[in-house]
Formats: structure tokens, C-alpha cells, sequence
């Protein structure tokens, strides 16, 4: 099964850590090749979770094309493709696959495997910068039309425009720094500004949803969209949470969506539980606060009958409210 040792290069064995660094590297110049801890393998890896000799590595040469791996005496094993193969087991490694042993991947180079065509050099990400740009500068006119509807007058809005585009700013800069970081560690690389981009596409995203439920909500008088729209802005930041952490762990696509499915599927019913509870009511708004120019209506309109029943059955909520909450003061 095995050749005589020679002075040719035969391959090329390499050891990886979680984040894709390098940590050991060991020509092949003879088989079979062992990996461990031990001295007197080949491959020394320091990995604590790695048997002295893990594993043995053998090219067939009756069949060149073949190579086959035997677990040697180890508790943990070793996992190809997600598949764990125990103490004394042999399989085929195909060689652009990385075997996981402890928290430690190796992967193999033949000599005589195919290689790659030459990369060009990246250019400047124009691209990416213009749109890194488009974005903050939407989310600074975003802030700004915001804020200019909620002021109740010029003078008060530009007093008031510095500090918000500030605290948007250092919101928005703390909020990816902190990801960023993340990233780091994880990932071995900041990507910043790709954070950057998923914070301002959320926040455009919300304050869009928002607009848009409470406009459908106005036009076609279906005040459920008005009062769950932060429902769907639940959706959005679970969308933004899974983005940034795709971004920090892009091997874990599956599991992540998984678990933030999860959250939301459990953390939206019991938030709306909550709300059952203290007010008696799903949601926050008991009506529908955002007005827009009549023309917009689309629905006709109600008799005044009924909006006179239809506030009247509103006071009525709000005097129950009103004397529950005395209640409760007393109470106290």
C-alpha cells in the first residue's frame, strides 16, 4: 500500500484553525503520513482535543487517485462532511475536503492535483463605496423627514436637525463597530462597513414599513396594519440579526436561520401575550394615530353615525382605563 521514501514532493498537508488561519504546514514526501500531537508525526498539531497519532494517510498505488485515512486510538474521532468516523474506522478523502479533528482542520494538496488559474488583483470596490454612500446618505434624509414631521416648527426642527444626525450617526457607527468586532474574532476579518450597509438597509426597511402600513391603514381604513406594524418591523430586525450574523459565522447559514425562526416564532406570541396582559388589548395603539392628505382615501367615508358610535365606544375604553389604572393606585 505504501511507496519507498523519496526526496520528491508528493503533496502538501495543511492544518487550519476555525477562523481559516494557518497553523502547521508539512510537505509529503513518502506514504503513509500520520497527524497528532506526538513528535514523530508528521503533521504535529497542538490541539488538546487531538490524539498523539490521529490519523494515518495512505495513497493507494494501484489506485493513485485514491487516498484513504484510518482513525488511529482516539476518542473524539475524526468528521468528513459532517459525518464522524470512530477509532479504527477507514474511509476516502477526497482532498479539497477538510477533515475536522478536535478544533483543528486539515486539509490535503497532491502534487499532481489540478491547479487553480492565477486571480487578478481586487480593484477598488468603487461599487461597493457608492453603495455604502447611497445608503447613509438615505438614512440622513430618512432621519431628517422624520424628524421634520414630528417638530412643531422650522426653527425648532433645525435646532433639533445637528443632535439627531449625531446620535443617528454614532447609533449606527457603535452598532456596526460592535459586529465588526464580532467579526473579528470570529471571522478573522472586520468587515465594518458591510455591517455598515446591513444597519442602514434595516432602518430604511422599518421606517419604509412603517410608512407603508400606516398609509395602507389610512387609505383603505384597515387600522390592523396601523396597529401591527411593529410586528412586521419584528420581522425586519430578525432579518437584520440573521444578516449580521451570516456575516460573522458564513458557515452556519442553516443553523442561524433555524434559531432566529425560532426566536421569533416563540418571542413575537409571548410579546403579544404580554400586551394581552397589561392593557388588555395585542397592541400598543388603541387607534390609528398617522393622518395623510384626504385625497390619498381610498376607502369612502363613514357615516357620522357610526363615528360618533365609534367614539363613543372609544371613550368608553378610555374611562375603563382610566379607572382600573385609579384601581390599581389604590391599591398600591
Amino acid at each position: 500500500m505504501s511507496t519507498m521514501p523519496t526526496n520528491t514532493t508528493l503533496g502538501l498537508i495543511e492544518a487550519h484553525d476555525r477562523h481559516g488561519a494557518l497553523l502547521a504546514r508539512a510537505p509529503i514526501t513518502h506514504w503513509p503520513v500520520t497527524v497528532g500531537r506526538a513528535l514523530d508525526c508528521d503533521l504535529v498539531l497542538d490541539d488538546p482535543f487531538v490524539a498523539p497519532r490521529h490519523l494515518r494517510i495512505e495513497r493507494a498505488v494501484d489506485e493513485p487517485r485514491t487516498v484513504q485515512v484510518e482513525v488511529l486510538e482516539t476518542r473524539n474521532g475524526a468528521r468528513l462532511q459532517r459525518k464522524r468516523h470512530a477509532q479504527g474506522e477507514r474511509f476516502d478523502w477526497p482532498g479539497a475536503t477538510p477533515i475536522d479533528l478536535g478544533h483543528t482542520h486539515i486539509t490535503l494538496r497532491l502534487a499532481d492535483a489540478p491547479i487553480a488559474d492565477e486571480q487578478a488583483l481586487p480593484e477598488f470596490p468603487w461599487r461597493t463605496v457608492g453603495t455604502t454612500a447611497a445608503l447613509v446618505v438615505l438614512v440622513g434624509a430618512a432621519a431628517m423627514a422624520s424628524s421634520w414631521l414630528e417638530s412643531r416648527d422650522s426653527s425648532q426642527y433645525l435646532k433639533s436637525l445637528p443632535s439627531v444626525l449625531l446620535m443617528l450617526l454614532l447609533v449606527v457607527s457603535a452598532w456596526s463597530g460592535l459586529w465588526a468586532v464580532a467579526n473579528k474574532m470570529f471571522a478573522g476579518r472586520l468587515q465594518f462597513w458591510r455591517h455598515v450597509r446591513i444597519a442602514c438597509t434595516v432602518y430604511l426597511a422599518s421606517e419604509g414599513l412603517r410608512l407603508v402600513a400606516n398609509l395602507a391603514a389610512f387609505s383603505f381604513s384597515l387600522e390592523a396594519l396601523s396597529q401591527f406594524a411593529s410586528v412586521l418591523g419584528v420581522l425586519v430586525l430578525a432579518w437584520a440579526l440573521y444578516a449580521h450574523l451570516t456575516t460573522v459565522l458564513p458557515r452556519r447559514r442553516a443553523g442561524l436561520a433555524w434559531t432566529v425562526a425560532a426566536v421569533v416564532a416563540l418571542g413575537v406570541p409571548a410579546w403579544l401575550g404580554a400586551q394581552w396582559l397589561n392593557r388588555m388589548r395585542l397592541t400598543n395603539e388603541m387607534y390609528m394615530s398617522s393622518l395623510f392628505p384626504p385625497s390619498l382615501r381610498v376607502a369612502p367615508a363613514a357615516p357620522v353615525d357610526q363615528l360618533l358610535q365609534d367614539a363613543e365606544a372609544l371613550r368608553a375604553k378610555l374611562d375603563r382605563r382610566l379607572k382600573d389604572d385609579g384601581l390599581a393606585d389604590e391599591d398600591e
